[in-house]
């Protein structure tokens, strides 16, 4: 019995020491926490931009127990607001436009999730530890107005620093963070799509015209100004935009392309002959009009050209 009575006493006595380390941990341990600013700087939200890049988490614990310490990182939505589970996160104009993007643990791109915790282990000997963390603006839409946009994050409602011994929350206290901002200037930008123009089956004499058209779609951002221009394409010797040249084989078959219905203003790759406009934000459509000339006898063939359309904003 007394021997049963001894073993008893001494694991009540570790107990008891193991539980006044783990309470003393506040007062024997403390930590801070940093967060850099993210500046993603000039970006194109055109369809397919990719705009990536990474900041830094330090993390500074002090005292005898800073060893043993472990810390946690939270991050809210940020002023810009969020979706559900912060998911997008926002970047906010002055006008409250807003930017989607997030805030990554591990790496760029959707498959590294969302940053809304991260546990940070300083050095076993204590002091300081910086880890990365990443940013993507997940936004591609040239539907997002040109502009500065930023989101910051303060207070502990959007960045804290939780720690304790060994895990974030055993004993331990809840800190603020400095606030940090995320930022990015959206350039203007434009995309472009082109139908195809035929002309189908056509004569071999060719006593009158043959009219086709098709369609160039532009999307810049609002208030771009921005040109079409359409290339001479790829016929011998083209310097005239009505007369350009489908080529089959060593066989040719002229052709122009014009701005209007008419056939009468052409389209080329000059100040004079291209279309100027402004962006909207969303798809505007102009009409390519194409003539065969009359006058012409082409052998038998299948005839084409390619012509390069190009956007200068």
């Amino acid at each position: 019995m007394i021997r049963r009575g001894g073993t008893s006493l001494r694991l009540a006595f570790l107990a008891l020491a193991s539980w006044l380390l783990l309470a003393s941990a506040s007062a024997a341990a403390t930590c801070s926490a940093s967060v850099s600013d993210i500046n993603f700087g000039n970006v194109s939200v055109r369809a397919g931009a990719v705009n990536q890049t990474s900041g830094v988490i330090t993390v500074t614990c002090t005292g005898i127990l800073a060893p043993l310490t472990g810390a946690c990182i939270s991050f809210g939505p940020g002023s810009g607001g969020a979706g559900g589970g912060n998911s997008p996160r926002y970047m906010r104009r002055g006008d409250n436009a807003a930017l989607a993007y997030q805030l990554r643990p591990l790496g760029n791109g959707g498959t590294f999730g969302t940053l809304n915790h991260m546990f940070v282990k300083p050095p076993l000997t204590g002091g300081t530890i910086s880890v990365p963390f990443y940013a993507d603006i997940t936004s591609q839409s040239v539907g997002v107005g040109t502009g500065s946009y930023s989101s910051t994050f303060s207070g502990t409602n959007n960045i804290s620093l939780t720690y304790g011994v060994l895990a974030c929350g055993l004993l331990g206290a809840t800190v603020p963070v400095p606030p940090f901002t995320v930022s990015a200037e959206v350039v203007p930008s434009c995309e472009i799509d082109v139908t195809t123009l035929s002309f189908g089956y056509i004569s071999s004499s060719l006593n009158s015209p043959i009219d086709e058209s098709a369609t160039v779609n532009v999307r810049c951002t609002s208030d771009t100004a921005y040109s079409v221009r359409m290339g001479m394409g790829t016929g011998p010797g083209v310097t005239n935009p009505a007369m350009r040249k489908m080529s089959s084989g060593g066989n040719t078959l002229a052709y122009g392309l014009y701005r209007d219905s008419a056939r009468s203003l052409v389209w080329g790759d000059t100040s004079t002959t291209d279309v100027d406009a402004n962006g909207l934000g969303s798809n505007q459509a102009f009409t390519v009009y194409g003539r065969i000339h009359a006058g012409q006898s082409p052998p038998p063939g299948s005839y084409s050209d390619s012509v390069v359309v190009t956007v200068n904003y």
